[in-house]
């Protein structure tokens, strides 16, 4: 099997590409995924009124119809459906009884199951974080973080993101909030300590590096297999590897310039020291065109592991670390590429699905609304997923010369936005996402345009 490309057109156009109806592929996708079920062995359930079923298909729905929660008690052609009130999507918004963590490991490894036949060396899991900006200051537990991009601290609530990704498509997995000691208030819901929303509250106090590590182990522990676990510099401490290797997984990650020391050759260096070593060995990797070397080396808790050197030939080099001391060089650099998924992941959940767009005060509203965020994420995959292995595939095989031209040119895109991407994210990562986004979004664009023409000559 040609076993899936690393990078591939986002969601939003591959839906308009196939032009499918999503109301009706989400309802089919809740009764095929048996979503009922899960909600009831995740705790999501009501005593009384509508079944939560209905009201989280409701909500899921909103970013397509491009409408916000408003729009179900004011518009008339859902009163047929539900005659539900504002009062009832805002109770099931705020509940803190709620356990979507649950819920979400379940539909996860279900939408895996049905679209996963990748070998285990093509399995990762993934993790970063991101921003969710606000503009109310009376949110509950929202804070100020600097954000890298604009270089400046902005008010919102800081999202720890883990995903699953097996060399074709991304599934995120779970997510924990964190917010810092500067917050424009300090209230707190008054809520009974046993529920799931004060554990979630206990948790955006704690270290992202610890509730990290938790992610990780509950990701293991609820059988997700991973060759790897990839994350940026930020989280590259001696002691974060120990423990994610420590738990089963091997880690892939960029490193930052420190007063770290490496042991190498029973000696002691910082890493400026080590690449003043290794620069001398470098060689040019023709794929990447970059000059890289390998050093293996020791550190205090993680022990033996790899270290790759990059340098675009002049003054500017990175280093990775790898605790698989076999790894070539070009491996390395193509596995922490594939992290640019989690970056699409939360474009798209930003511009598509409504991330950070919850209207509540209370923190109970954000998890949840985040919590839809990643289902609508898992539906879509399942959906498209669907489609393109067992009819669209086929089609695409069988059809003209002009086609087949196309998905040659399609195909030699995705390489060629691979070392774009690649490089930026090695060489050139301070080139700001967005500006990246955009280049690509005008080539695909016109991939895309091309593939809608097909349809009608067929």
């Amino acid at each position: 099997m040609n076993h899936h490309k690393t990078f591939s057109l986002s969601l939003q156009k591959k839906f308009k590409k196939r032009n499918l109806g999503l109301d009706f592929e989400v309802n089919k996708a809740f009764n095929e995924l048996k979503i009922k079920s899960l909600l009831h062995r995740s705790s999501i359930v009501k005593q009384k009124g509508y079944a939560t079923a209905t009201l989280l298909y409701m909500v899921i729905l909103l970013p397509f119809l491009k409408k916000y929660l408003t729009y179900f008690w004011n518009a008339k052609c859902f009163s047929q459906q539900i005659e539900a009130q504002k009062d009832t999507y805002y109770r099931f918004l705020n509940c803190e009884r709620f356990n979507w963590r649950k819920f979400l490991y379940f539909l996860a490894l279900k939408v895996i199951a049905t679209c996963d036949e990748a070998p285990l060396s093509e399995k990762i899991l993934i993790a970063d974080d991101t921003i969710a900006s606000k503009s109310g200051k009376n949110m509950e537990l929202v804070s100020y973080h600097f954000d890298h991009k604009t270089q400046r601290s902005i008010l919102g609530n800081q999202c720890l993101q883990l995903g699953y990704h097996n060399g074709a498509n991304f599934f995120p997995v779970d997510m924990a909030f964190h917010t810092s000691k500067n917050r424009p208030n300090t209230r707190i819901r008054d809520i009974d300590k046993r529920t799931n929303g004060w554990l979630r509250r206990k948790e955006a106090f704690r270290k992202k590096t610890d509730v990290l590590i938790e992610m990780i182990d509950r990701a293991w522990r609820s059988g997700i297999d991973a060759s790897f676990v990839l994350f940026d510099s930020w989280f590259a401490h001696d002691a974060v590897i120990s423990q994610i290797y420590a738990i089963g997984y091997g880690v892939i990650c960029r490193l930052k310039r420190g007063r770290v020391k490496y042991s190498y050759q029973n000696q002691d260096y910082t890493l400026k020291e080590l690449w003043q070593i290794a620069k001398k060995n470098t060689q040019w990797l023709g794929k990447y065109q970059v000059k890289a070397v390998c050093l293996n080396v020791t550190l205090p808790k993680s022990g033996n592991v790899r270290i790759l050197f990059i340098s675009d030939g002049k003054k500017n080099w990175q280093a990775f670390l790898c605790t698989d001391l076999q790894l070539e060089a070009s491996k390395i650099l193509t596995y922490y590429a594939r992290r640019w998924a989690i970056e699409i992941f939360f474009k798209d959940a930003k511009q598509m699905l409504y991330l950070g767009k919850e209207q509540s005060n209370t923190f109970d509203a954000a998890v949840t609304c985040y919590s839809l965020v990643m289902i609508r994420y898992l539906l879509l995959i399942y959906i498209l997923n669907r489609y393109e292995f067992t009819g669209v595939g086929p089609l695409f095989r069988d059809i003209s010369d002009s086609h087949l031209q196309l998905c040659f040119a399609e195909k030699i895109w995705n390489h060629i936005k691979e070392l774009i991407i690649t490089s930026r994210d090695l060489i050139c990562h301070k080139i700001d996402s967005d500006i990246m986004f955009h280049l690509l979004d005008i080539v695909e664009e016109a991939i895309v345009s091309q593939i809608q023409t097909l349809p009608a000559k067929l």
